[in-house]
């Protein structure tokens, strides 16, 4: 019931034009939080992810500033727990979870795209993004001897230790874009994602230094750097939201 409603919720306010829904941000930020505190079932927490998407599209950056701290903390706990997946860190219960239902999946699918929306749209539109984007993928002056690793970097890694490199089939056809993913069933599918969040600047400098061949970097990796217009990121958000909101037979 929790998860339908708020999947309702979403609805209309990507139903809504920018900004139409303002005067009544702090009571859907009282119930998205709280859905997060009072529910600990992973479809529900999924869909707070979807709100926020449509929070970020639908509502214009300064007037999301009290819902952005809650919105980096829930991203965050459930990238960690993606980490501890696939380092098998985590404890049975959650490995019993996972095995037994794929609502932990579809979970991290949506905070797979909640970190691709703010990925995707352009680059100083979200001051607040700006300001921990190096937490989560990898800045040109990263360096070896960082104390932090990304998220994206830490994940890459992970994944690749699983399930080996990315073959170059793989790099050619394995859109790093989650846009047109509505179910997730292996971490397997996200290796191109993270892989172009953890290599996208050094994608982007050896592009502009040495002219390097685009057919050599992921495809749709360039959707993620935050190059694109503002009326173009939109659209390609609004298409994820689609996707997510439409029956399967509908696809």
């Amino acid at each position: 019931m929790r998860a339908q409603a708020l999947k309702r919720l979403a609805f209309i306010i990507l139903s809504s034009e920018l900004g139409q829904y303002q005067a009544q941000l702090p009571d859907i930020q009282e119930r998205l939080s709280d859905n997060l505190r009072l529910s600990q079932v992973p479809i529900v927490h999924a869909q707070v992810f979807l709100c926020y998407r449509v929070l970020l599209i639908r509502q214009k950056p300064q007037h999301l500033v009290s819902i952005w701290p809650s919105m980096v903390t829930e991203l965050v706990h459930v990238l960690l727990q993606i980490e501890q997946q696939l380092s098998g860190t985590a404890n049975v219960s959650d490995d019993l979870k996972c095995d037994r239902n794929d609502q932990w999946m579809q979970l991290y699918l949506a905070a797979c795209k909640l970190l691709e929306t703010l990925c995707t749209l352009p680059a100083g539109y979200l001051a607040q993004f700006q300001m921990c984007h190096w937490a989560f993928v990898n800045s040109v002056a990263t360096s070896n001897i960082d104390s932090f690793v990304p998220f994206a970097s830490r994940i890459d890694r992970l994944l690749r230790n699983k399930y080996g490199q990315l073959s170059a089939h793989g790099r050619k056809f394995m859109s790093a874009s989650l846009v047109n993913v509505k179910t997730l069933t292996s971490f397997s599918e996200l290796r191109s994602f993270f892989l172009a969040l953890a290599t996208q600047n050094e994608m982007r400098v050896l592009t502009m230094q040495f002219s390097f061949d685009k057919e050599d970097q992921l495809r749709d990796a360039h959707f993620l750097n935050g190059s694109l217009s503002y009326k173009a990121a939109i659209n390609r958000l609004e298409h994820a939201l689609y996707v997510d909101f439409a029956e399967h037979w509908q696809l």
